[in-house]
């Protein structure tokens, strides 16, 4: 019967990394009562996302894809009927990476089926150039910033997940340390940064782990600080973090973990993206909305990461 299906609404990327292919998809997901949307310009997947309010929200794309989405359902306060499911489709897919959904589109459709469900935060940022905005994953300010910018759609069809590190190598000879001064739970520090990450989860830009202990589950967010150690010591950092490794206990790396995070720098200075898309350098505010968004993981996800 129509009416025992599960409803689905699937957002569809066809300019992601891999391509969504509709009629494959619309095949392969027949089990359930889909309504189907395919993008076609940047903000469509707000919208569609925005609009949904009872079922599952399949995303069909990359990491960009995930932000429109996520922000369409921060507009709409997070509805407690909805259930984000990723069919990752982009170059990088590093929120899949922290959810364990395999990037095989056959096993990642498994692992929907299987529905295993999270609650997971989220996070809030405000700036003066941003307004609101929410993210799941991941904002980098300062090198991580530049290099999501030099990380075109060239870069990433020519080289793919190795596309960051190249653009990483490229940036950071060049980068100017920025004095930055962080508020965490109202507790000031002031840093001179070549890179702060603020992670709700733990990877971006294809594969770099930028912020290695972070858990979505946890009511808090990992900032990560790469402090002013000249450029043989950052460069020295990005073998251990395109491996996974935890390089938390290097010399010039700073982490803690806080609700809210407030991000002040000169005008000019140090600018976030959040998922990869631009906040600015104006001061910003970070707040972590707790528990805010079901979501399905795959079966080897932990909220924390194993030592």
């Amino acid at each position: 019967m129509e009416g025992s299906k599960t409803r689905a609404r699937v957002i569809c990327n066809p300019a992601s990394g891999s391509g969504c292919e509709p009629d494959q998809l619309r095949r392969d997901l027949a089990e359930f009562d889909l309504d189907w949307v395919e993008t076609r310009e940047a903000g469509d997947a707000t919208e569609a996302a925005g609009g949904w309010r009872e079922g599952l929200l399949i995303v069909a794309g990359g990491d960009g894809t995930v932000n429109e989405v996520i922000n369409g359902l921060g507009d709409a306060g997070f509805p407690d009927g909805v259930t984000l499911a990723l069919l990752p489709m982009g170059t990088g897919n590093d929120l899949a990476a922290t959810l364990a959904i395999p990037e095989d589109t056959s096993e990642a459709e498994e692992t929907i089926r299987e529905n295993r469900v999270r609650t997971l935060d989220v996070v809030r940022v405000r700036s003066e150039r941003a307004g609101e905005r929410f993210f799941i994953n991941v904002a980098t300010g300062g090198i991580g910033a530049e290099i999501s910018a030099a990380n075109d759609e060239e870069m990433k069809s020519r080289w793919g997940k190795l596309s960051y590190l190249r653009a990483y190598l490229e940036v950071a000879r060049n980068f100017d340390v920025q004095e930055v001064r962080l508020t965490l739970d109202g507790e000031e520090r002031l840093v001179r940064a070549v890179n702060i990450a603020i992670g709700n989860c733990r990877y971006t830009g294809g594969g770099w782990l930028a912020a290695p202990k972070a858990s979505p589950e946890d009511g808090l967010l990992d900032v990560v600080v790469i402090e002013d150690g000249g450029i043989e010591e950052i460069l020295a950092l990005a073998p251990s973090a395109f491996m996974g490794s935890n390089y938390l206990d290097k010399e010039g790396v700073f982490s803690a973990r806080a609700r809210e995070i407030r991000v002040e720098t000169s005008p000019g200075g140090l600018e976030f993206t959040a998922d990869g898309e631009l906040i600015g350098d104006e001061p910003a505010d970070f707040t972590v909305i707790p528990q805010a968004l079901k979501v399905i993981v795959g079966a080897e996800y932990t909220p924390e990461p194993e030592e």
